[in-house]
């Protein structure tokens, strides 16, 4: 369950990968030869997190204009993409971050073909909540030499991802160890999981188990600071990967009354060349022009 990975190396893999790479183009292309009968299946990560709520009004929506949606659990935006681009896998449609999908193309140039931005999602911001005992405000605390670990879900998740490219820009980042486990188990254990911190990377209105935790006990845990400069590079193309936001977590008739800066990435609705059908395509594109506000909405 607990399974550290350094991560020098993965940085330096990402180096070559985002020197190299652009921004993931809007690829077009004829639809496909999938089964105009068959569900069409998302791939959408863990059940009750930010990518699960898009796709299951994406499913609702669809419901209503005679398109049928099946929605299928993943480990993050690093798996649903492997899922896309597998011939065998159902998976016609997938939701990841763009610094995961440039991170997956920029590695397998040769599938960019069989991959289209369908629409944007919003905004997928960092979360690093830290144990109050840790000393951990900002991100500057952790590229210290301290020995100090955090927590990521797994590393097929986005935010395996992010922190690996964070650890590109900031290379100090190394210093930082990951854990790869369940963020909530170690929040409510943290001397037992041995690490400092969790990260999740979510859209900035969704309340996770980790961020309601966090909520409800502010004598235990703190929201830290992600703002370094160095987040702010931009790719060969003049495109941010990372924008840098105010986000507001409590408010109190009409004002916000607690928030944190951190850094956000874009969400992105993604879909195979080869498995959507003509009349699948043609539903969902409705569903896209019409009624996307409607998918794209967010609880607060």
């Amino acid at each position: 369950n607990h399974n550290e990975e350094p991560m020098n190396a993965r940085a330096c893999a990402f180096s070559l990968i985002f020197l190299a790479s652009t921004a993931v183009p809007v690829i077009g292309f004829a639809a496909g030869t999938g089964d105009s009968s068959a569900p069409l299946v998302i791939s959408a990560g863990q059940e009750g997190r930010g990518y699960w709520g898009v796709a299951s009004r994406l499913q609702s929506v669809g419901e209503e204009k005679g398109l049928t949606v099946e929605i299928l659990q993943s480990g993050g935006s690093l798996e649903n993409l492997q899922r896309l681009v597998d011939p065998q896998s159902p998976v016609a449609l997938a939701l990841t971050q763009s610094d995961a999908l440039n991170q997956f193309l920029g590695t397998n140039p040769e599938l960019a073909p069989s991959v289209e931005i369908l629409e944007y999602i919003g905004q997928e911001c960092v979360f690093i909540i830290a144990d109050n005992d840790s000393g951990i405000r900002s991100d500057a605390d952790l590229t210290r030499t301290n020995g100090q670990r955090i927590a990521i879900s797994n590393v097929d998740s986005g935010a395996a991802v992010t922190f690996a490219y964070m650890s590109l820009l900031e290379p100090e980042l190394k210093n930082t160890g990951v854990v790869y486990m369940d963020p909530l188990e170690a929040m409510q254990n943290f001397d037992n999981a041995k690490v400092d911190a969790v990260m999740v990377v979510q859209r900035p209105k969704v309340r996770t188990p980790e961020i309601l935790l966090a909520l409800e006990r502010p004598s235990d845990f703190r929201f830290v600071e992600v703002n370094n400069a160095k987040f702010r590079g931009k790719l060969p193309d003049g495109e941010k990967v990372y924008s840098v936001l105010d986000i507001p977590l409590l408010r109190a008739e009409g004002e916000v009354t607690m928030s944190v800066n951190s850094i956000c990435t874009k969400g992105l609705l993604v879909a195979s060349a080869n498995k959507l059908s003509a009349d699948q395509r043609r539903q969902l594109n409705q569903i896209i022009d019409y009624d996307w506000m409607r998918v794209y909405a967010t609880e607060f």
